[in-house]
């Protein structure tokens, strides 16, 4: 288990101190070592100030709740996506399609991918919250209604579901790792195998760490050697 500290503004009263007025922290951990802490959501007395918890913190861009499912993140990339879709499908008899699938690429699908290497061991639910986005955003742009099927409107625009779009990202940082153009913290995370018992060596695959929770396939360390 760990703790996060978001510094909301990089405003400090010394050196190394941190804001609490402007500050809150997280725990992190499994479902099971959250349980064990009496009151998970009480404060911090921190310098005079109050540190207070919050169960999602957002960082560069993405939410992490206590339990990294990523159940926070699909929600509320989810409610973003469909706020652009709305507006896309006000303005839809005004463009053609090139100018309407650039839209959806710029608005929604460029929300789908970003940083979406993270969702890697996450549940079917949220796989499936931001698959019904991008199967909405297919139907607008082929102008089909609601009910129709999504698969062959994906083939048609050469798009990839969201589990294959997961998986080739992670597929692609790990291109970059193993020509030593990923940066230093991803490659030092990942190591080639150096058993020469295993098949695996021999065509320089990367050591896949065993884990124990869902939490920890989903670390970057055993889901980025896995694909």
């Amino acid at each position: 288990m760990g703790v996060m500290v978001k510094n909301k503004v990089a405003r400090f009263y010394g050196p190394r101190c941190i804001n609490a007025d402007k500050s809150e922290f997280i725990l992190l951990g499994t479902r099971q070592q959250l349980s064990k802490i009496f009151t998970p959501d009480r404060d911090l007395q921190l310098r005079g100030g109050v540190l207070r918890s919050t169960s999602s913190v957002k960082d560069l861009g993405v939410y992490l709740d206590t339990t990294m499912t990523q159940e926070c993140q699909s929600v509320r990339c989810a409610s973003s996506c469909y706020c652009q879709l709305r507006r896309i499908r006000q303005m839809r008899r005004f463009v053609d399609g090139n100018a309407l699938r650039a839209l959806v690429h710029s608005l929604v699908t460029s929300r789908l991918d970003y940083c979406n290497s993270l969702l890697a061991g996450c549940g079917v639910k949220v796989i499936a919250r931001l698959q019904r986005v991008q199967k909405n955003a297919a139907r607008l742009i082929c102008d089909q209604p609601h009910g129709s099927h999504w698969a062959p409107l994906l083939r048609q625009l050469h798009w990839l579901p969201i589990t294959s779009r997961v998986q080739y990202k992670l597929c692609l940082l790990m291109y970059d790792v193993f020509h030593d153009t990923a940066p230093s913290y991803l490659t030092e995370l990942c190591h080639v195998g150096n058993d020469d018992r295993l098949p695996s060596t021999e065509r320089g695959n990367f050591a896949v760490v065993r884990t124990r929770t869902r939490m920890a396939d989903g670390v970057f360390t055993v889901a980025g050697p896995a694909s």
